[in-house]
């Protein structure tokens, strides 16, 4: 099963590598906001509870017209097999705003120590620029008329975890929408693929140590990487730093205050040519379970 599930990731990275691509929006607690970037995701904490999630991200903080990015979603299972979910992403970066609404579903396969799902998602894709923004050349035939337009969206991924680890691999759009603006303008929305996974080592009774990684084609169709170790004491508390491979050195923060909530926040120091404008972004999470009966323990998230 795992030679197979790589084997794919292969191949995919490899059909990806020509395509030219606008950067989708990433985000450095990516583990704790999976189904936003994979729909197989859904449903994965059980039938008798409902997921909800939300995170915003302040990139390049300060910066004239800097990302600003929301997601929130919500997901649970029908029963021990199928789960479903709805996803939002609100992107705006500069005059450009982009929302994405999509409804997300998955299968799940269990086998006596682990888990494998498949998920498709389904929706639309909301692309706008708002010409009352600041303009260096008022009189650009390209922005004389403002640029909406509305396209489909479909994404598919799969999602391998067991108590202590998780694979997941996907690409949230597979279609390479072009978002038309007259005068010849086109804005183009292209495929991205995410790999992502993660691991939980016990280190004595309140301490657990847990890497992640995340893998993904950006705007230059190079492979970036997000490299990460947390620290996790008494199931509650986690602290932790990343590396964005030529871009930041990230310190992420979260606790558990409830069995159910979680909130999570964190400072990326970039070190990339675009520190000289904003050396910081910034980066909060929530998640909550809502468990559906009252017998229900809800066990620690991990991922």
């Amino acid at each position: 099963m795992k030679k197979i599930i790589l084997s794919i990731v292969g191949f995919l990275f490899l059909s990806l590598g020509t395509i030219q691509a606008q950067q989708l929006p990433h985000y450095t607690q990516y583990m704790y906001n999976m189904n936003i970037l994979n729909p197989a995701y859904a449903g994965s904490r059980g039938p008798e509870v409902i997921s909800f999630g939300t995170l915003y991200r302040n990139q390049w903080y300060d910066a004239p017209g800097n990302p600003k990015t929301l997601t929130a979603n919500i997901h649970g299972a029908f029963n021990d097999n199928n789960g479903a979910g709805l996803s939002f992403i609100k992107d705006e970066y500069g005059p450009i705003k982009q929302s994405m609404i999509t409804a997300d579903y998955s299968h799940t396969l269990h086998f006596r120590k682990s888990n494998l799902a498949f998920g498709l998602k389904a929706g639309v894709n909301l692309f706008n620029v708002n010409n009352d923004y600041y303009i260096v050349h008022p009189n650009d035939p390209v922005l004389a008329n403002s640029l909406s337009d509305t396209r489909l969206n479909l994404g598919a991924g799969v999602f391998y975890y067991t108590d202590k680890y998780y694979l997941s691999v996907s690409v949230p759009n597979f279609l390479a929408n072009k978002f038309n603006g007259g005068n010849g303008y086109q804005a183009t929305d292209e495929v991205h693929l995410f790999v992502a996974g993660g691991y939980v080592f016990n280190i004595g009774k309140i301490f657990k140590l847990k890497p992640h990684f995340l893998l993904y084609n950006n705007i230059s169709q190079s492979i970036q990487a997000d490299l990460n170790l947390n620290f996790l004491f008494f199931d509650r508390f986690e602290f932790g730093s990343s590396y964005r491979l030529s871009d930041s050195v990230n310190f992420l923060f979260n606790v558990r205050l409830f069995d159910s909530l979680r909130l999570g926040y964190a400072y990326d120091v970039h070190v990339s040519d675009i520190s000289y404008y904003s050396p910081v972004s910034h980066e909060f999470f929530l998640n909550y379970d809502w468990s559906l009966g009252k017998k229900v323990m809800l066990s620690p998230r991990y991922f």
